[in-house]
């Protein structure tokens, strides 16, 4: 028998986990291991109604409550680092709490990480179930990203690591920006699972395009020093473009916007690194035990 820990950043999602938490149990049902469901609560506005019964494939059900909201990325963060701190020895799947990652997808991940319990694994999406707008948007930044990271990135925060990973991922300051890009940056070799992304099991989503602009230039900003030499390279692409067939002006703009680009990802960096473990630490109001 291993143990795990299912961790689960939360903004005012209970009516999401209501229902995704007896689903996992469900899902656990044929599976002889020591699972336990960690939830970082955002400081949701909205109060905590969770109400569980039966739920016996699970052996602890804690919810650390935050003080102020620092979103998705440094909550995860948080997590880790306590889970770090508490000595956790075990495999920690990290998965969003509004029902999009398959509860079902939890069994594959546990499966697959006994052919190799430190191995980090992956979710890779297959299909998702959003509007062609959104697909649109998220099918461009896919291919920004691996424009200036030569990294293209088709998975999200669902996947797996273990605890012997904490120190090597908690290393930096990548993890509170974007948790997906902190694996991909950190763990060259890992698993991937392909699964299809699902709707939400309740309410509305909180993002909207600017958010997820924001947070797509947080992964990008992990990897900055590949976006100046990417940068350079597109340079001298679009001076030898000039001298073929694009007009100087429209050289000039492609320029400054891609110098502009490299500005604000590096403000962006530089933000992340001016904050510490100890702020996330600081933000910890409780912990509440549902279920030990």
């Amino acid at each position: 028998m291993h143990k795990y820990t299912i961790l689960i950043p939360s903004y005012n999602d209970w009516e999401c986990l209501n229902l995704l938490i007896p689903s996992i149990n469900e899902t656990l049902e044929s599976l002889n291991e020591d699972v336990s469901i960690l939830i970082i609560n955002d400081a949701s506005t909205i109060k905590n109604n969770l109400s569980f019964k039966n739920l016996n494939n699970l052996k602890k059900i804690e919810i650390i409550n935050l003080k102020k909201n620092v979103r998705a990325q440094k909550a995860v963060a948080t997590g880790l680092h306590y889970l770090q701190q508490i000595k956790f020895q075990g495999g920690v799947i990290v998965m969003d709490a509004d029902g999009q990652d398959d509860p079902n997808d939890i069994k594959k991940i546990i499966k697959q990480s006994k052919n190799n319990l430190e191995k980090t694994i992956l979710v890779y999406r297959l299909r998702r179930a959003d509007s062609l707008a959104f697909k649109m948007f998220y099918q461009f930044f896919l291919i920004i990203t691996l424009i200036f990271t030569f990294k293209y990135m088709r998975f999200g925060a669902f996947s797996y690591l273990h605890s012997k990973s904490f120190d090597k991922i908690l290393s930096t300051n990548d993890v509170k920006l974007a948790y997906p890009a902190a694996l991909e940056k950190h763990f060259k070799e890992r698993d991937k699972i392909y699964a299809n992304k699902k709707k939400r099991l309740a309410g509305n989503s909180k993002n909207n395009y600017l958010s997820l602009a924001h947070y797509g230039l947080k992964i990008i900003s992990v990897f900055r020093f590949q976006v100046i030499f990417n940068s350079i390279i597109i340079f001298f692409v679009l001076l030898l473009a000039y001298n073929l067939f694009i007009s100087s002006k429209l050289l000039l703009f492609l320029l400054v916007c891609i110098f502009l680009f490299n500005i604000l990802i590096f403000l962006i960096h530089n933000k992340a690194d001016k904050e510490n473990y100890n702020d996330l630490k600081d933000n910890i109001q409780n912990l509440d035990n549902l279920k030990n």
